[in-house]
């Protein structure tokens, strides 16, 4: 299932890319109004325009040709497989754009070992969070991509739902890159 950043979310990307809301208008052929009125969640855009929304977005954050190196997530955030599932519930309850947490054997390493999806996560949140170890919920690790990667080759990856890359350099897990990143660090 390809995932697209949500509604609510479109003022966000609009501002963050530059993009001014009549040309946003004028790209997928509505009124300016409309724009605003959805940007204020007085109305919804239906599903093509919707998708030309996003499209839209994609094309206007490809125009730079930016490498994973200029856009990774700094700090690298991650857990090991020793760590327990309450560690993980900080991470994703102190920020929403993080959909995925590495899993990093350790952090001199820094091999990659896995994933912890804030989906699959989810499924954890009302047992005992202290007593369930990171490499017993550990998904199958997201890819990686040399940090001098143009960021256009990953956007197909980055439209699955959950999903990230990972960053190395000298074959080390240096970054993390998600469709956040992906739109807002050009």
């Amino acid at each position: 299932m390809s995932y697209l950043p949500k509604i609510e979310e479109i003022k966000t990307f609009r501002e963050k890319l530059g993009i001014k809301q009549k040309e946003l208008a004028d790209a997928i052929g509505v009124t300016t109004n409309m724009i605003t009125q959805i940007e204020t969640k007085r109305a919804k855009p239906n599903a093509e325009n919707y998708q030309k929304i996003i499209e839209y977005f994609y094309r206007t954050s490809d125009k730079k040709e930016t490498t994973l190196e200029e856009i990774w997530a700094t700090p690298l955030i991650f857990l090991t497989p020793r760590q327990s599932a309450q560690d993980a519930k900080k991470y994703f309850e102190n920020t929403e754009d993080i959909d995925v947490l590495p899993v990093l054997n350790n952090d001199e390493d820094r091999l990659l070992v896995g994933k912890i999806s804030r989906r699959v996560f989810e499924k954890y949140v009302d047992k005992d969070l202290k007593t369930i170890i990171i490499k017993d919920i550990l998904e199958e690790a997201p890819p990686t991509f040399p940090y001098d990667t143009p960021k256009t080759v990953i956007r197909p990856i980055l439209q699955l739902r959950n999903s990230c890359v990972l960053v190395t350099k000298n074959n080390k897990i240096i970054g993390i890159v998600n469709y956040w990143d992906y739109f807002t660090k050009i």
